[in-house]
């Protein structure tokens, strides 16, 4: 896992904590490190700082471990960040998270979003994208990111969405595939149909979940699963476009920071 710095969390982080620990196979499997650094996020922010890495190989566990650097800030207007209070959750694009699942197979599922300008960084993955959305005349701000997942990690999946207003989503599903293969040049992708649906299954290695990739309008729903089932329960979940939706729990509510992560894809 690379040292984000000061940039926000980015989804990719989640999928390159994926590769830590094969499903199933030592004590916290991937999934459970997208929902784990997804709860990092609503327990600390998108926005503040933090170096989350899996160190599997080391601690034999895969689990995800937050490291802080022992040498004290050149900056005189740092703060202790593990005694700092967490910053809210995010939701700079509510109505993005409305058109995710609020629960499936059973399990009710929070959400958090956020917009390219806390997304984006200035790694290989957000130069591309940056340059696909200058190329179609968008900013960083254009591009809207929505997450729902399970803070009790019953739940074999991570359901994500990504939008840009004014570009189709194949479009954009292109560009955000393009954008991962510089990090996974031998991403495998299929065209599979789950639920009912046409789609495409990206497969990484043994080692991370399945990403399915399905189009709806200018909406690009991604959902991280081992299990094809989850994919087409998260399917079926889906709202229907612009049904209005109860109000979902906040990521915060009842979640406390993680012992040892600083402040905090």
């Amino acid at each position: 896992m690379r040292e984000r710095g000061v940039q926000s969390r980015r989804v990719r982080d989640s999928k390159e904590a994926a590769h830590g620990s094969a499903p199933g196979s030592r004590g916290t499997n991937a999934w459970q490190a997208i929902a784990i650094i997804a709860l990092l996020a609503a327990t600390a922010g998108w926005t503040t700082v933090a170096v989350i890495a899996l160190r599997g190989s080391n601690t034999g566990s895969g689990a995800p471990v937050a490291e802080s650097s022992d040498s004290p800030s050149d900056d005189p207007n740092a703060v202790d960040e593990e005694s700092a209070p967490p910053v809210a959750d995010t939701h700079d694009a509510p109505d993005l998270e409305a058109a995710l699942p609020i629960t499936v197979n059973g399990v009710d599922l929070q959400t958090q979003s956020v917009t390219g300008s806390g997304l984006l960084t200035d790694d290989e993955w957000s130069t591309t994208v940056t340059k696909f959305l200058t190329d179609a005349g968008k900013t960083a701000a254009d591009l809207q990111f929505a997450q729902a997942y399970d803070a009790d990690q019953s739940i074999d999946g991570s359901f994500e969405v990504y939008r840009v207003a004014g570009i189709e989503g194949t479009k954009l599903r292109d560009a955000l595939i393009n954008a991962w293969k510089g990090d996974s040049p031998d991403l495998k992708l299929t065209d599979v149909t789950v639920g009912g649906q046409k789609m495409l299954r990206g497969e990484f290695d043994a080692d991370t979940p399945a990403s399915y990739l399905y189009v709806r309008g200018d909406e690009v729903f991604d959902i991280w699963t081992n299990d094809e089932k989850i994919a087409a329960a998260g399917i079926a979940a889906l709202p229907a476009p612009g049904a209005s939706r109860p109000p979902r729990p906040s990521a915060s509510a009842g979640a406390s920071p993680t012992p040892g992560a600083s402040t905090t894809p």
